[in-house]
């Protein structure tokens, strides 16, 4: 078995990344659509402040892909979008891969924050129990935000480990106006 590889994604992904959503049991058409326009704003405009994309891939075969930036009208705070593999591809890695380097990514750029936004449903289990594991903490439910059973569970992190004591932009996790 191979270790994962994962590297900034090309215009040649394109039809990968559509191809993964489709046959990752999670999403269908109208998901495919909307990473296929987020996708295309990355190419059109690549700017640090827009859409990022990761392929990841596996045995030789693109089996995974991520989406993340910085999220618009805050300082520091990125968010994942997206992160999908096929069936086949989980459990080996792939995923922690994309997700660590998206993480490194931002990071390295300065990010205080990472958000995660995902689905309480059963079929996403796998992919909240990856966050837990790489210090992601559940901070926030909005009750049948998607569908009715279906709640929003917001993820944080904190990217930088020591932030300037005197920094007037570093949160307090565990202050008000967080909720849990």
């Amino acid at each position: 078995m191979n270790q994962p590889i994962v590297r900034p994604s090309t215009a040649a992904d394109r039809a990968g990344i559509r191809r993964i959503l489709l046959h990752s049991g999670l999403f269908g058409p109208s998901d495919a659509d909307c990473v296929d326009e987020m996708f295309g704003h990355s190419l059109a405009k690549p700017t640090p402040d827009n859409y990022r994309f990761l392929s990841g891939w596996l045995d030789g075969s693109m089996s995974g892909f991520a989406c993340y930036g910085q999220e618009a009208l805050a300082h520091g705070t990125w968010g994942l979008f997206w992160v999908c593999t096929l069936p086949e591809a989980r459990g080996r890695g792939l995923g922690g891969a994309l997700l660590r380097e998206a993480v490194r990514v931002a990071t390295a750029e300065g990010g205080r924050l990472m958000v995660i936004y995902t689905s309480s449903t059963a079929p996403y289990a796998a992919a909240r129990r990856l966050y837990e594991s790489r210090g992601f903490a559940r901070v926030a439910v909005i009750p049948e935000y998607y569908n009715r059973g279906d709640d929003l569970f917001i993820y944080l992190r904190p990217l930088q480990t020591a932030p300037p004591a005197s920094s007037p932009e570093t949160p307090d996790l565990k202050g008000p106006g967080v909720l849990s």
